[in-house]
């Protein structure tokens, strides 16, 4: 359900998803604790960011560089409302969030029509029946005529795990909402910890991007306290946060780290690259030089194509044979991906190893927005 609090909690928030309508079902012969919650989403007809970049790969075209910058500049002040939460509709006023239903009432009721040992006509009329009450609540409420959303989210597990972390795992689980009053909600900010760019629908416009996939989101900043608190946050993020986009202080989290925002700084450097480049650049290096990815990412190893060496964040010296088979390799490119300085200064910063040396929301808005000229769009 977490999932589902999210998309009601940033309801009405330009360029973040929304749901039209979730549903909680048990499945017949599963456990009482089994239950599976469907979200139907809208459906945008020009995909997500992701097929426009593997469109590009495929006819060997390049994104024009003021469009995509225009475009990145809406998902970070899309990803600003999630960084900076003043309520569901970005007024500054928090929004109150509803109590939502958990599957204890009609759920329940499903659940005990099917422990009964009535027969499956039984069964069905209790449903029917149950479903007739539900119609009844929601007369007034405009049936939504829409194709299948091939984004549909489903959460595979509506319980919470429990385990040997206790209190600390717990906290991990806890709904993303729960009961907060409208002063803490207004106060908490909080992180996609996901961005890549599957996660970018583009609106039926063409020109605006639609964050989505809201499962990964979390409260932020999180305080490491414990060991077992650390594996958690891994595991977590293992499950959720795609590897190749994913930060590096999420790979290796010790007892007493601070994982805050800025994870999502990483992830926007990284798929901006992707979208200049075709790929993201940690998978880019991993391939070039058939070492792990996650040590690439770990140890701030990337470049552009055409550069030599390691870009800023690398620790590690490379060698005069890694050095040469870069300049060959660039020699050997068959066509030159053109970049210009200040939209790769902008990556740079971005990907900065250290979170504190990556910029927050509000500056890498302001450096996106210099780059533009963003003036001449209004």
């Amino acid at each position: 359900m977490k999932e589902v609090e999210a998309y009601r909690a940033f309801a009405g928030t330009p360029g973040i998803i929304h749901s039209i309508d979730y549903s909680i079902a048990t499945e017949r012969g599963g456990g009482e604790d089994s239950k599976t919650v469907y979200v139907l989403l809208p459906y945008y007809k020009r995909g997500n960011l992701q097929d426009m970049i593997n469109a590009n790969l495929v006819n060997g075209t390049q994104f024009p560089e003021r469009k995509l910058m225009v475009l990145f500049l809406g998902v970070c002040r899309a990803l600003k409302a999630m960084h900076q939460y003043k309520g569901g509709n970005g007024s500054g006023k928090a929004r109150p969030i509803e109590r939502m239903r958990m599957g204890n009432e009609a759920d329940d009721d499903l659940d005990s029509l099917g422990s009964d040992s009535s027969s499956d006509s039984d069964l069905d009329t209790g449903k029917q029946a149950l479903r007739k009450s539900t119609a009844k609540k929601n007369k007034n409420k405009k049936p939504v005529n829409n194709k299948r959303s091939r984004h549909e989210s489903s959460s595979k597990n509506a319980t919470a795990d429990t385990g040997a972390d206790g209190d600390h795992e717990s906290a991990q689980q806890q709904p993303l909402m729960g009961t907060s009053s409208s002063a803490e909600l207004s106060a908490t900010s909080f992180a996609h910890r996901d961005i890549k760019p599957g996660n970018i629908m583009i609106d039926d416009s063409g020109t605006g991007p639609i964050l989505m996939d809201l499962g990964s989101v979390a409260p932020s900043p999180l305080f490491v306290t414990s060991h077992s608190q650390a594996v958690a946050v891994q595991d977590t993020a293992a499950e959720h946060s795609t590897m190749p986009y994913r930060a590096p202080e999420l790979f290796d989290v010790h007892n007493g780290a601070v994982i805050d925002t800025k994870v999502d700084i990483w992830s926007l450097g990284c798929t901006l690259y992707a979208c200049l480049v075709g790929k993201s650049p940690f998978e880019a290096r991993s391939d070039e030089t058939g070492g792990s990815l996650s040590l690439c990412v770990l140890g701030g190893d990337w470049r552009f194509p055409g550069e030599g060496g390691l870009n800023q964040g690398a620790q590690r010296q490379g060698t005069a044979a890694n050095l040469k088979k870069a300049q060959q390799d660039a020699a050997a490119g068959s066509k030159e991906v053109v970049i210009s300085e200040p939209v790769k200064d902008i990556v740079r910063k971005c990907l900065a190893v250290e979170p504190v040396e990556r910029p927050d929301i509000d500056e890498l808005i302001r450096l996106v927005e210099d780059e533009i000229d963003v003036d001449e769009l209004s």
